[in-house]
């Protein structure tokens, strides 16, 4: 959550605190735009990130539409972009590639003055599900919607942006509200959705050492010392891997699987685990699982 809220501000007009916003490509803000454009005035705009604060220049802003119409919520797509130079080099929120399901729990990542016991702006982070469509808005219930949330990033469960916050149905109670969807996001700023990084779950230990235990060759003790041996030389250890012996096998691989996770290079054990099992018997089924629980536990074979 620390990673995405660099990508957020929060947006000032007159030095009074107004809403929220979010990068989305180099430099570029993404908001509400009855966030920025109010009652139709651009009035001494600031940006504020975690970097610093960055007056804006009204001719950086694009607003659709340009106006409110009087009416008591801004027009559909109520969106708008600022451009800020200085921001260019931070990272941006990636769009999702669909929307969000009816039924989904999303993030707000915004900011609010209401946050207890601090009388500033801060960021506050709220759970919503999507509840369904209302015209060509999304209709979301959840914790409440409150002043400054409007332009924030709504975020899926892959942590890509499924929308903007548009705003509450009532500020002063948890009555839900609406977020504009991805789709009509996206066509705004004229670009293709693009798909966030998939984080898949690490292995539990259990989950490793079940892994182990589909290996026949494990049974016998002098196949696990084998292993142990193959593995220090691996990592270049003077010995053989250490890990407490224990006589039988699922007690055994636990020992080594649990000194694996406390080793000063935990990815580098995890390789040498799987090289030496590729070592010790290369036609095994087995490996094949190996090979995906343990390019979990080490965030990707990639990154090998």
């Amino acid at each position: 959550m620390e990673d995405q809220l660099a990508c957020t501000v929060w947006i000032t007009a007159e030095d009074e605190f107004c809403g929220s916003g979010f990068l989305t490509s180099a430099g570029t803000v993404t908001t509400a735009a009855h966030v920025l454009v109010g009652d139709g005035t651009l009035r001494d705009l600031v940006i504020h990130h975690a970097s610093g604060t960055y007056p804006v220049n009204s001719r950086d802003v694009r607003a659709e539409p340009k106006n409110s119409d009087g009416g008591l919520f801004y027009p559909f797509p109520d969106l708008a972009t600022v451009h800020v130079p200085a921001l260019s080099d931070y990272p941006v929120l990636p769009l999702a590639q669909s929307e969000a399901p009816i039924g989904s729990e999303v993030t707000c990542l915004g900011y609010s003055s209401s946050v207890l016991g601090i009388d500033e702006v801060q960021p506050e982070t709220l759970l919503l599900r999507v509840a369904g469509v209302s015209g060509p808005f999304r209709r979301f219930l959840g914790d409440g919607v409150r002043p400054g949330h409007s332009g924030a990033a709504v975020l899926g469960q892959d942590g890509a942006v499924c929308g903007v916050l548009k705003g509450s149905r009532n500020y002063k109670d948890d009555a839900g509200g609406w977020f504009v969807p991805v789709t009509t996001l996206a066509q705004f700023l004229g670009v293709q959705p693009r798909a966030a990084a998939v984080r898949r779950q690490e292995p539990t230990q259990a989950e490793v050492v079940d892994a182990l235990l589909a290996f026949g060759v494990l049974a016998g003790p002098e196949a696990r010392f084998d292993l142990l041996e193959i593995m220090g030389k691996h990592l270049r250890l003077p010995q053989s891997f250490d890990a407490d012996y224990r006589p039988d096998r699922r007690g055994h691989l636990q020992r080594i699987v649990s000194r694996i996770g406390s080793f000063y290079d935990r990815s580098g054990a995890y390789r040498a685990l799987y090289t030496a099992m590729e070592e010790l018997n290369p036609y095994d089924q087995a490996l094949k699982r190996l090979h995906e629980v343990i390019g979990r536990a080490i965030g990707g074979w990639e990154s090998a």
